[in-house]
């Protein structure tokens, strides 16, 4: 397929059946927003593939925003409602997708993403934003969280955890019974011993579907050293901190969100938004999320 080709396959994933004018990188000039299709590499040789939502006035000064996907995900299926959104109130938006989206058979640990996560907020610097403000869903909320536990970058004024699922084993426990959620990582444990960390391993994710995981890519999520853990992670953030969970997320228990709230001991602030009546899908409800989400941004500094 050609780069044109693709171009067009993802706008029309991202936007709907464009007028026969020809596929172009843009929404129609009648509309404030422009929306761009990216591809980078990271500094370890793997290509991401995303979309950036520009304002018409350009970056200016609010801060930027970085949606970050959690399991199973990828950029164009709940963030471009959202990014549209966000990038008409003046925020250069970016949604990008990390080394492991979808249910493909993933090999990578869950430390890497931390170098996805630097090269998309490297992307909006180089785009002319000054300041980012990084958005987790669902395990994108782990992401985002050991990122900056990890780096402290200063580029990042704040967080912004939605639908987030907790610790990755405790979840599994709570899905499939202690039993069977020790047994698939004892396998996974006794793999990599064995020097077999990248055999890959058939891994029920229960509502997600059932996908190919390396023993190595199992334990980076669920061993007990992992740093997907967001309770550890969240201990360490100092800047301000949102958190949006659906009262009714079945797939993600909204006791998650209070015990975060709890554990982020060092934030400037940890504001918790219960959401009544939403599930698990919150980036596709921008009209209940924005309310809050708006003057949340509009006091970070600039």
């Amino acid at each position: 397929m050609t780069r044109r080709g693709f171009a067009c396959r993802w706008l029309i994933l991202l936007l709907g059946p464009l007028p026969a004018l020809g596929c172009a990188a843009t929404l129609p000039p009648q509309r404030s927003v422009a929306t761009e299709l990216v591809q980078v590499t990271t500094a370890d040789g793997v290509r991401l593939d995303g979309a950036l939502w520009l304002p018409a006035e350009g970056p200016g000064k609010a801060p930027a925003v970085l949606l970050v996907h959690g399991y199973a995900g990828n950029f164009y299926t709940a963030w471009p409602l959202l990014g549209e959104a966000l990038a008409r109130r003046g925020h250069l938006t970016l949604a990008l997708n990390m080394r492991d989206h979808d249910l493909t058979p993933q090999r990578s640990l869950f430390e890497d993403n931390r170098v996805d996560i630097e090269t998309g907020i490297a992307l909006l610097a180089r785009r002319g934003a000054s300041s980012v403000v990084l958005v987790g869903h669902s395990m994108g909320t782990n992401r985002v969280l050991y990122y900056l536990a990890e780096t402290q970058d200063p580029r990042v004024l704040g967080l912004v955890l939605m639908a987030g699922p907790g610790n990755l084993l405790e979840w599994n426990i709570h899905l499939f019974g202690r039993e069977h959620a020790l047994a698939v990582l004892a396998e996974a444990q006794q793999r990599v011993q064995a020097g077999r960390g990248d055999e890959l391993m058939l891994v029920d994710l229960g509502p997600l579907g059932k996908t190919l995981y390396s023993a190595a890519h199992v334990v980076s999520l669920r061993g007990p050293q992992t740093r997907s853990d967001p309770f550890r992670s969240i201990a360490s953030i100092h800047v301000p901190i949102l958190i949006l969970h659906g009262t009714a997320d079945r797939l993600a228990d909204p006791a998650i969100a209070w015990r975060l709230k709890d554990a982020a001991v060092t934030a400037s602030s940890a504001q918790l938004h219960l959401l009544p009546g939403l599930g698990h899908d919150l980036p596709r409800s921008p009209e209940a999320i924005l309310p809050i989400l708006e003057p949340w941004l509009e006091g970070m500094p600039r």
